[in-house]
């Protein structure tokens, strides 16, 4: 797969409740209802955790794109996609809607969907990428595990007010965001221990963790590992 589609996933959910924790990253996805549509989405970054009943899908594929891949994949700005999903025909025109068509000839070859799909979306990608493209990968790895903004500007060469300018348009969060969405999602999945998994994320004590893990996940950690979620948020 491209460099620039991080990970493929080719199985839909099979739980009950749809899981869908915040995440600064723009996912493509093609789905198949049971009555045969099919249709290809582009969800944007997502600030918040959302839950909901789990749909009858035969196929949903997933391809999700590398921080600073939305504007040569898709032609457009990330944070123009923050929080919404939209068809991808509304940003391809015509042509996502003969590839949604030509897709269903692979339902049952998934792996080959998702080549078809993303070589469809590096088909378009510009022959020179602009340089702060480099950049924002650069200041994605700084930001991974160690929030200050104003130390990744530092090592980068670049003022602060640029590096958000330039972050916010390619991930389509700002780099505080960003890495505040990066340490709630290093500690999904723990079950225990949360003053160890706070320091491991680099929170500056376990109630910060809760504090911040609540305001993103709309629940608290505990609950969260006891599969207590809420309904409420979708």
């Amino acid at each position: 797969m491209h460099p620039w589609i991080e990970s493929v996933t080719l199985k839909p959910a099979t739980t009950p409740i749809t899981v869908l924790p915040p995440d600064p990253a723009t996912t493509v996805v093609w789905r198949m209802t049971p009555a045969g549509a099919s249709d290809v989405l582009v969800a944007g970054p997502r600030t918040k955790a959302t839950y909901h009943p789990t749909k009858d899908l035969p196929v949903c594929l997933r391809l999700r794109i590398s921080p600073g891949g939305v504007i040569p994949l898709l032609d457009t700005a990330a944070d123009e996609l923050l929080d919404q999903v939209v068809p991808l025909k509304c940003l391809h025109g015509p042509s996502a809607t003969d590839l949604a068509e030509r897709l269903i000839t692979h339902r049952n070859d998934l792996e080959r969907a998702a080549e078809v799909l993303g070589d469809y979306l590096v088909a378009g990608m510009p022959a020179r990428l602009p340089s702060r493209l480099d950049l924002v990968r650069t200041a994605v790895h700084e930001l991974t595990g160690r929030p200050r903004v104003d130390v990744a500007a530092a090592r980068l060469g670049v003022s602060e007010r640029y590096l958000r300018r330039v972050f916010r348009q390619a991930v389509g969060v700002s780099p505080k965001h960003f890495a505040r969405i990066s340490r709630v999602r290093s500690v999904l999945g723990q079950s225990a221990r949360w003053a160890d998994a706070a320091a491991y994320a680099g929170y500056s004590d376990q109630s910060h963790l809760i504090a911040d893990f609540r305001a993103l996940m709309h629940v608290t950690p505990k609950a969260f590992a006891a599969g207590n979620v809420p309904l409420s948020y979708c």
